[in-house]
């Protein structure tokens, strides 16, 4: 367990911790001990954002992988066509 005298230093650490690949999901890990003088609320939050932010990380990569450049440039004109179509034929 830190000592509050600590604080700065440990905000400091947390500040620049590395995550890794942000792809690829990696769980929340801790002691039991880290929640002893913490209300109970500020873990139930911890793991409830945790839970729904795992899915958007899975979800994202799937995104990430599955797209590239040419494909992406190939959406974006042919729904400007579209666009530009849909607005001469209101004319």
């Amino acid at each position: 367990m830190h000592k509050w005298e600590s604080v700065p230093k440990l905000i400091s650490a947390f500040e620049h911790q590395e995550v890794g690949d942000p792809f690829i999901y990696q769980d929340f890990s801790y002691k039991l001990d880290e929640f002893d003088n913490v209300p109970p609320v500020i873990p139930r939050f911890q793991f409830y954002l945790q839970l729904n932010i795992k899915p958007l990380v899975v979800y994202l990569k799937e995104l990430k992988d599955g797209q590239s450049v040419p494909e992406l440039r190939d959406e974006t004109l042919g729904l400007i066509k579209d666009t530009n179509e849909d607005v001469v034929s209101r004319e």
